[in-house]
């Protein structure tokens, strides 16, 4: 597995006290470093991401990812969503083993994994990502856009990945299936659902977006199936994307 599955985040509410720690939480690093960031500490601007034009024509108006913090007020009722600054990651957010698990977790046929984590939501060392995080009684959600210090090659989606297989620890032993992603104009999205083996939790969900070759847009987590969690996460994909545009 990639380092950024190394690391799986250390906060857990009464939702996933109960022992288990979902795969796609654990996917992104991110969580992890947004969560260790100090909020009064000096953190690497979030300014906005420039985008080079095609030859001939004016640069587009750049994404500024600290806009995703606007999300903060489209948590449902009983989340206590929390903006994080801006953290630009290094080694150590990508490769601290906290949950050694998944560390062997393997992915049936292996050149699903794109499906499950688009390359584009695939964080490197010098990504710059700044999020949302919410926790309540009923879930943890987690917004967090993304800026690449490279850009990144958009990849035809491989076949035979509807539904994967996922397996080398009772915690990350389970079924990842594509479901539908939003249609948002001009990005590229993704969504799946996991559901883990032998767990009496619901699913977890992860959905993406790719607003250019280098500025992405991730939503995770797992919530009470009475919320709608998969519709849930979806609008929010669709609304943390229309805040990195500045359309909100």
């Amino acid at each position: 597995m990639a380092p950024l599955v190394v690391v799986v985040t250390a906060m857990s509410s009464d939702w996933h006290a109960a022992g288990r720690a979902p795969i796609l939480l654990a996917a992104l690093g991110v969580t992890t470093a947004l969560a260790g960031c100090d909020t009064s500490a000096q953190v690497s601007p979030a300014g906005p991401a420039a985008v080079p034009p095609p030859a001939g024509q004016s640069s587009p108006e750049p994404y500024d990812i600290s806009r995703v913090g606007a999300v903060v007020d489209d948590f449902p009722q009983g989340f206590s969503p929390q903006a994080h600054p801006a953290k630009t990651l290094g080694p150590a957010d990508l490769g601290g083993s906290a949950v050694a698990a998944f560390t062997g977790a393997q992915f049936d046929p292996p050149q699903c994994r794109s499906v499950v984590i688009p390359p584009y939501a695939d964080p490197t060392v010098g990504t710059e990502a700044v999020g949302v995080i919410g926790q309540g009684d009923q879930g943890s959600m987690y917004v967090v856009a993304l800026r690449s210090p490279h850009p990144v090659a958009a990849e035809p989606d491989p076949a035979g990945c509807d539904r994967i297989s996922l397996s080398g620890s009772p915690e990350a032993t389970g079924t990842v299936e594509r479901i539908a992603a939003p249609a948002v104009g001009g990005v590229r999205t993704t969504g799946v659902k996991l559901t883990v083996m032998d767990s009496a939790e619901g699913p977890d969900y992860l959905f993406t977006a790719a607003l250019d070759d280098s500025t992405s847009v991730v939503v995770m987590g797992s919530a009470d199936q009475q919320l709608d969690p998969q519709r849930l996460m979806s609008d929010l994909l669709v609304k943390a994307v229309s805040a990195v545009r500045g359309q909100q």
